[in-house]
């Protein structure tokens, strides 16, 4: 496969998981008065600006995300926006590198806000063991449904070490404990 297919096909992932980890609330698209908390069509896009944030690509994403939140826990935010990204840079042929030449030749920037270091990360990277609350859904990472609620709870271990490394953002396996199942994490998707 061609070096510039691969880099559209990561690029529209990439974009495609933004839309829908984003709430409506700070969708362009809702403060612009196109779509309302929902994502239902309120008005027809005039401006180009309005016609840039509605687009087909949009339209199909909005379809989509609104077609999940009639599942149950749909209305929570999909999934942590690092583990997003981690997971699509592990089911891509490329590297992180290339994943941010892409997005930055496309001027999309990868938002560094949307993740926090917590107090509970040890000097070696570890996260302190215990108990700790999601602050928001996070998705399975086999199937990509939403498995893990906000709210709920995770155990981590002693010694919990970071699997991997997206964007300068540590990634966790943690267990779900409503589940019991493995789930990835950033910091910035948990507290005490």
């Amino acid at each position: 496969m061609p070096l510039v297919s691969r880099a559209a096909d990561i690029y529209y992932t990439y974009r495609f998981i933004k839309v829908l980890t984003t709430p409506w609330e700070k969708m362009d698209a809702y403060k612009l008065g196109l779509v309302d908390g929902n994502g239902k069509k309120l008005k027809s896009p005039k401006t180009s600006e309005e016609k840039d944030s509605y687009s087909l690509f949009f339209r199909l994403a909005f379809n989509f995300k609104r077609t999940l939140e009639k599942l149950p826990f749909g209305k929570q935010r999909l999934s942590s926006y690092a583990a997003a990204l981690y997971l699509l840079r592990e089911n891509s042929e490329l590297s992180e590198d290339d994943i941010l030449n892409i997005l930055d030749k496309t001027n999309t920037k990868y938002n560094k806000d949307i993740l926090e270091e917590k107090f509970y990360i040890n000097e070696n990277g570890s996260i302190s063991p215990g108990i700790y609350v999601l602050e928001q859904d996070i998705s399975s990472p086999e199937t990509g449904d939403s498995i893990a609620r906000l709210g709920t709870r995770v155990s981590i271990a002693e010694g919990t070490l970071p699997v991997s490394k997206i964007f300068g953002e540590s990634i966790y396996a943690v267990r779900h404990i409503p589940t019991k199942q493995t789930i990835y994490i950033s910091a910035g998707d948990i507290r005490r």
